[in-house]
């Protein structure tokens, strides 16, 4: 299934050769969007080259991680997203079921990184800590208690924290970097418990940052700081690494458990015309074919998409290939539903402007925004006869972080 811990926003292809100093942006099945909230990577990490942060102490952790609500826990299926305004990102709690409201968790300052627990226990944040650095912050929900995870190191940056499933350690990417230099350090893990660093892949070329862990903990999905990104997968029990064409541009979109697993959105990246293909990637035997988006193809793929709870169908945004000409924010898109073979089961009416967030047991978590407006969370049913407003906000920059429950 598709990973529930999504940064997000987190973008999972980067546009523009590394390192950047760029703000975190969306993950490719959360498209951007501009839209104060009611009741969806990642990025290469940043750089000194053109972003300076903002004067707070080193080294100062309340300066940086500000709770908003104590001893919080999920009752039910909950969507937490990320409403970012300057360098201030808030992690607000909304029950998918709705009937409850709103809750704001935790404010962050200058992090550009993040990924929350399964359960929603704990959050793991990659902040700046100066203009020359970034160290991994872990936040336990429950007790409210805050700790660096890693060592203050003036020059090196550590980024994409994620989870194990047992939530007992993380695994990061880490680089070092001045204003003419970039050096990659590798992917490592670290222990909850304490205990040094272990060095888990690399260090390799450009370098990369953690995307996700498989729900069974054995392969680590990692995204290459290079123009376009990469869908890479590292067996962490024997280190061998598989890449989907490394040469070209690509990000995963969605996992399930049964082979073949990844769904890898290939091209689309930068200058050009918007789309790209949607493909199934079998990572172990490296064959893949494709879902969505040959020139012959009547649709094309936008970036957002996920498996149903059972791993047989794929709900994904896109526009007909007629409007190519078009931008997307012009274009009509819609949700279509897929079957693994790629054959075009339905298209779900009254879904024009949505984007595909995640497919849950009571209907489809979808994105829609009006640049500047607003941006809004929604569920809605895969016969489009039932839509439910989670959550609106008019804030800059929003994005999904996870679905969590108990």
């Amino acid at each position: 299934m598709r990973r529930l811990a999504l940064c997000l926003m987190v973008a999972l292809v980067g546009c523009g050769a590394p390192p950047t100093a760029n703000p975190p942006t969306a993950r490719p099945s959360e498209p951007s969007a501009g839209a104060e909230g009611s009741a969806a990577p990642k990025v290469p990490p940043p750089t000194v080259r053109t972003r300076t942060a903002p004067a707070i102490p080193r080294n100062d952790l309340a300066a940086r991680i500000h709770v908003l609500t104590t001893g919080w826990r999920p009752a039910v299926q909950t969507a937490v997203v990320a409403v970012t305004e300057g360098q201030t990102s808030t992690l607000v709690a909304v029950p998918v079921a709705g009937g409850g409201p709103a809750v704001p968790l935790v404010e962050l300052t200058n992090a550009y990184s993040w990924n929350l627990r399964q359960d929603g226990g704990a959050l793991a944040a990659s902040v700046r800590n100066g203009s020359d650095s970034s160290r991994i912050v872990v936040w336990d929900v429950l007790s409210d208690s805050a700790r660096w995870l890693t060592d203050d190191q003036p020059g090196v940056f550590d980024d994409g924290p994620v989870w194990t499933p047992d939530g007992s350690a993380v695994y990061y990417g880490e680089h070092s970097a001045t204003a003419t230099t970039y050096t990659d350090r590798g992917i490592f893990r670290i222990n909850l418990d304490g205990g040094l660093p272990a060095l888990v892949h690399g260090p390799d070329g450009n370098g990369g940052s953690p995307v996700r862990l498989t729900p069974d903990g054995r392969w680590l999905i990692w995204t290459r700081s290079q123009a376009g990104g990469s869908t890479d997968v590292l067996d962490l029990t024997t280190g061998e690494n598989k890449s989907f064409d490394i040469t070209g541009t690509s990000g995963e979109i969605a996992w399930r458990a049964a082979r073949p697993r990844a769904l890898v959105m290939s091209g689309g990246c930068c200058a050009g015309r918007p789309g790209g293909q949607l493909i199934l990637w079998d990572d172990i035997s490296g064959e893949s074919h494709e879902i969505i988006g040959s020139k012959a193809a009547p649709l094309v793929f936008t970036g957002a998409a996920d498996w149903d709870p059972t791993g047989t169908l794929i709900a994904a945004a896109v526009f007909e290939r007629t409007m190519l000409d078009r931008s997307v924010i012009d274009g009509p898109v819609f949700i279509a539903l897929f079957d693994s073979t790629g054959t075009l089961k339905s298209k779900v009416a009254g879904s024009e402007g949505f984007y595909v967030a995640a497919w849950l047991a009571g209907g489809i978590l979808v994105r829609r925004s009006t640049p500047g407006v607003f941006t809004e969370f929604d569920v809605i049913s895969t016969t489009g006869t039932d839509l439910r407003v989670l959550y609106r906000t008019t804030a800059p920059t929003v994005g999904l972080v996870a679905i969590v429950a108990l």
